[in-house]
């Protein structure tokens, strides 16, 4: 199953429980404020599922906010009431719950679909996206700008080696992980991450032209730097677009991934190679 198809059910169902929630509660009709209250959390909820934590943490402190402002007649005429505080407090929670772990979740779930799809559509190190996935994302998204003009951008981050070369295997490892949680949590659910090369990350971004890409690469920067202590030079940032830079793109992918013809070119270059070198060999001379 695709992550968009999970994000549509998900929304769905979702969606279905919290309206019935409402309207099939026993007792009394609930009163206008909580049947907003659960509209809103539809919105979180939606937001979780499609822009992950951070847009599922700015839809929560929006529906947090309506709900708050909602019950401000029922603060003045009872004042900071036991009951009043509980009502903002579970709330409060359920909107951060929904949002915040559920954007988070959401995220995995992105990746986790993929590799259940194709082991080899997921990189073993960050648990994001592989240059294979990342090669098949790039071609698809230049063939898109071709064919209708589609904007796609690729944003290219990568940590000077200089900063991780003396790391163990695990540290390695562990940081790599903390910078691509990074990334991941700060762009959108329609975004996708891959893992290139050591150190070097790649941020997919259809629909996106070059100076938004500008735009989420300097955000992105920002972020990494501050979360490794880097300096700007140890982090180095490239933007191609699809608009302006397609046959950069389509080289990026080659070197990524590169295709069935190109492979067997290259191997049959090194068979000749090879056969040439032992060829030349003192006692592989021919005979008279």
């Amino acid at each position: 199953m695709k992550y968009s198809q999970f994000e549509i059910l998900a929304f769905v169902f979702g969606a279905l429980a919290i309206v019935t929630s409402v309207f099939v509660s026993p007792g009394v009709s609930p009163p206008a404020a909580e049947v907003v209250a659960q509209m809103l959390l539809i919105i979180v909820l939606g937001a979780a599922l499609h822009w992950g934590r951070n847009g599922g943490f700015i839809a929560a402190l929006l529906a947090i906010t309506v709900y708050v402002v909602m019950r401000l007649p029922l603060l003045e005429s009872q004042g900071l009431s036991a009951d009043l505080i509980t009502m903002l407090a579970s709330r409060s929670l359920t909107y951060a719950v929904v949002g915040v772990i559920g954007g988070e979740l959401a995220a995995r779930i992105k990746y986790i679909f993929a590799k259940l799809e194709n082991d080899s559509l997921v990189d073993g190190v960050t648990g994001v996206y592989s240059p294979r996935f990342a090669a098949e994302a790039i071609v698809s998204g230049v063939g898109q700008w071709e064919r209708y003009q589609t904007e796609f951008s690729v944003v290219r981050m990568a940590v000077d080696a200089g900063f991780y070369s003396a790391f163990r295997q695990g540290r390695y490892r562990q940081v790599m992980r903390q910078v691509a949680g990074h990334i991941r949590n700060d762009i959108r659910m329609v975004d996708d991450l891959a893992f290139a090369a050591p150190g070097t990350f790649l941020v997919l971004l259809p629909r996106t032209p070059l100076a938004g890409a500008g735009v989420v690469s300097d955000r992105l920067a920002a972020g990494v730097g501050s979360l490794l202590g880097l300096h700007s030079d140890a982090l180095s940032v490239s933007i191609l677009a699809a608009s302006c830079s397609s046959i950069e793109l389509r080289a990026l992918a080659e070197s990524l991934h590169p295709s069935d013809e190109a492979v067997h070119l290259r191997d049959s270059a090194e068979r000749d190679r090879v056969a040439g070198g032992s060829a030349a060999e003192p006692g592989h001379e021919p005979t008279a």
